[in-house]
């Protein structure tokens, strides 16, 4: 199981977890310093360049695990029709942070529905080159179907788990790994600490995830700053929940990348 947070590039962060003095520029290696997974969620908002993703890579250590959300123009704004020019740039952007980049993430948008979109869906993942692996996170309950998870077995692609506002998905396993978003809602305004216990929630994960172990190979899991207020806190309490080592928030400090971790999760 890795755990880490859906993004990096937090102002609110810095005197918490990134030292006052880091630049944004130093935020990455830092943080692969204690972590070693993240979401790319800048993705989702801007198409990066490959030449953005290759320094990505060369900023963090071996063992680090990158997922990136496919880009809100191509399952928003398009939902997957004639979205060819933005995929492929999506795509060859993805294409320099292999072998570290093992699942691209397709958010879907609360309206999305299966009535409104299946055909379109299923057509856009298969498409989908066999390069990387791949994970849908639906926000709207008619997804939610032996229908789908049937067609997600046959491309195995991952139904994400997710802790969201807008539904409560099942935890059904289409797949030989799990994606598991904690996400919460944006009722929180000012992050950068934890402002609700969000205890239970994990507990409940915890269990499912527990209750698939000799299922799947691999458990990818993320901590949104709007779950609790502050990302890497939560991971810090589901490791221990989890019966895991703490954070080793000092990791920071560390020589940088390319030279030996002092802790390697």
């Amino acid at each position: 199981m890795k755990i880490g947070c859906v993004g990096y590039s937090y102002p609110e962060w810095v005197g918490t977890f990134y030292p006052r003095h880091a630049s944004q520029e130093e935020f990455l290696e830092m943080y692969g310093k204690v972590f070693d997974l993240l979401e790319i969620d800048s993705s989702f908002y801007r198409i990066p360049t490959p030449e953005m993703t290759r320094e990505w890579k060369k900023l963090v250590p071996e063992g680090f695990t990158f997922s990136a959300k496919f880009p809100k123009l191509v399952t928003h704004e398009r939902e997957f029709r004639q979205a060819k020019e933005p995929l492929d740039r999506f795509l060859r952007a993805m294409d320099p942070l292999r072998p570290k980049a093992k699942v691209l993430l397709v958010q879907l948008a609360p309206s999305y529905t299966m009535i409104r979109g299946e055909e379109e869906l299923f057509e856009f993942l298969r498409n989908l080159p066999k390069d990387f692996r791949y994970a849908v996170e639906f926000r709207h309950g008619s997804w939610f179907n032996d229908t789908v998870y049937e067609e997600l077995r046959k491309l195995e692609v991952a139904m994400v788990w997710s802790e969201v506002m807008y539904t409560e998905p099942p935890p059904v396993l289409t797949t030989d790994f799990v994606y598991l978003r904690f996400i919460g809602d944006r009722s929180l305004k000012k992050l950068g600490w934890v402002q609700i216990n969000r205890t239970p929630e994990m507990k409940k994960w915890l269990a499912h995830l527990r209750a698939a172990e000799d299922k799947v190979n691999r458990a990818y899991v993320f901590f949104n700053n709007h779950f609790a207020g502050y990302g890497p806190a939560c991971v810090d309490t589901f490791r221990g929940l989890a019966g895991l080592p703490p954070v080793d928030f000092k990791a920071i400090h560390a020589p940088g990348a390319g030279q030996k971790r002092i802790v390697d999760f």
